[in-house]
């Protein structure tokens, strides 16, 4: 049986950050698995053309078996546009015989994204990070990670023996959005008080605006929105633990359209006043949406002790769940200081939960593992382990 190939389209700014394809791509040569691109994207070393994806003019997407595009196709955020950017839906993509099924990669901020949109039925697959397995999803939806790209492992790699670092939480969300996540302020509030107990806070953080001197440094920022930070990857490497909490706590009703919730001005705010009210008298805890982030994957990827809400309990649906208490410590924000006090009566489970905690990221969600979960979702699994 012959390998598959895949196409993808690129967008070809170097400044429009399209992680989800690059880990995909970069997995992709691993595995030997051939790709192919509408452009050049993502130069891998400065001073040099390296792309990972190379403009392929003698091949299209009717050569190929599966077609991708990523988020930021229809939705990429200028800074200084007025609205986002999107482009529109390549010709003939979705045309009727065709030999390649269609993904979509959409790691979009929000509960309702485009994908919710009726067209975007039309593609075979979407494969969607933050999914919330207690809200209704469009049936084309498959729960999707952010996941390690090999930028993360190789600025995350080389970390001293955990017992020789810091005793310290890093609490320092650098590069992150200009509004505050509901999660995280929770868990300021909740969390913090208690961990303080057995862990001093490091709350040091970056100025993103200043470009590295460093050439490699400074090309990854460039390419990266200026999220790439050598010093705060140091930081990682010599921390025992870190505070991951993101996204966006919300009533355990409505189920069908959440988002009413949060988008919508003051009709927004009276209608998840009247849920939470509801709330009251509905067992079920909260959930988390928008919950997927950078930080917590640099961090199990650092070998970090990694603490974060408790993603099942809450909400969140990844491929392959962590376990809570073996790959990272699962926070119950109604019962915040039960983490402490199982740390306190076990100070090795810090040491052994970081190092549990690498190990099931790198082998479920590095490039290699992603790609080969990608093709399986796109109808093309590969034979034999791949991982």
């Amino acid at each position: 049986m012959s390998l598959p190939r895949v196409y993808f389209y690129c967008c070809p700014e170097p400044n429009n950050l399209q992680d989800d394809i690059i880990i995909l791509a970069e997995g992709l040569r691993e595995l030997g698995i051939p790709y192919y691109a509408s452009a050049d994207y993502w130069r891998q070393s400065p001073g040099g053309d390296d792309y990972l994806f190379r403009a392929t003019p003698d091949v299209r997407p009717d050569d190929c078996d599966v077609v991708v595009l990523p988020y930021t196709w229809f939705n990429w955020v200028l800074l200084g546009a007025l609205r986002p950017i999107r482009r529109e839906v390549p010709e003939g993509l979705f045309k009727t015989p065709r030999r390649y099924r269609t993904v979509y990669m959409d790691t979009n901020d929000g509960i309702r994204t485009v994908s919710w949109e009726p067209s975007f039925r039309r593609f075979d697959v979407i494969l969607r990070s933050k999914y919330c397995r207690r809200a209704w999803n469009p049936g084309n939806l498959r729960p999707w990670v952010m996941g390690l790209s090999n930028r993360m492992l190789r600025m995350t790699e080389g970390a001293p023996a955990f017992a020789a670092r810091a005793r310290t939480l890093l609490v320092n969300f650098g590069a992150s959005h200009s509004y505050p996540h509901g999660a995280r302020l929770r868990s300021h509030e909740k969390f913090d008080p208690v961990a303080g107990r057995i862990l001093e806070f490091d709350a040091t953080r970056d100025d993103l605006s200043v470009a590295p001197a460093d050439p490699y440094d400074r090309l990854m920022w460039e390419q990266t929105n200026h999220r790439h930070c050598r010093g705060y990857y140091e930081r990682l490497k010599r921390s025992q633990a870190v505070s991951c909490f993101c996204g966006e706590l919300i009533p355990p009703m409505p189920w069908r359209d959440p988002a009413q919730l949060l988008v919508g001005g003051n009709k927004a705010r009276l209608k998840r006043a009247l849920y939470e009210f509801i709330a009251h008298f509905d067992p079920r805890p909260e959930r988390i949406v928008q919950w997927d982030s950078w930080r917590f994957w640099e961090a199990l990827a650092a070998g970090c002790a990694v603490f974060n809400l408790d993603l099942e309990r809450y909400g969140a649906l990844l491929p392959v769940m962590p376990e809570k208490g073996r790959h990272y410590f699962g926070v119950d924000l109604d019962k915040p200081g039960s983490v402490v006090e199982r740390i306190a009566d076990d100070p090795g489970s810090l040491r052994r939960i970081a190092a549990a905690g690498r190990e099931w990221a790198i082998a479920n969600y590095s490039p290699r593992a992603m790609a080969t979960r990608f093709l399986a979702e796109a109808g093309f699994p590969l034979a034999g382990p791949q991982s």
